[in-house]
């Protein structure tokens, strides 16, 4: 049994009946922007540097991926 529905059933409410909930505000893409340029230098090249490894991984992987690709396809993967 729904023990909100008993109580509204049985005439008992919660403390917080009447009270309506406030819709969770979305950040906008004006205010995304906002807070990224009020960042100072340091910080701004600190996710410079991760962003330029993050590339480095994705090329790493990329290349480690089409070796797997060439061995499969020329057989050497198979007896």
């Amino acid at each position: 049994m729904n023990d909100d529905k008993w109580l509204f059933e049985k005439g008992c409410f919660l403390g917080n009946w009447c009270e309506t909930p406030e819709p969770e505000k979305k950040e906008t893409p004006v205010e995304s922007v906002q807070k990224t340029q009020s960042k100072d230098m340091d910080t701004l090249l600190k996710e410079l540097d991760e962003i330029k490894q993050h590339i480095q991984d994705v090329r790493l992987r990329g290349w480690q991926i089409a070796k797997l690709i060439e061995f499969h396809n020329n057989d050497f993967a198979k007896e």
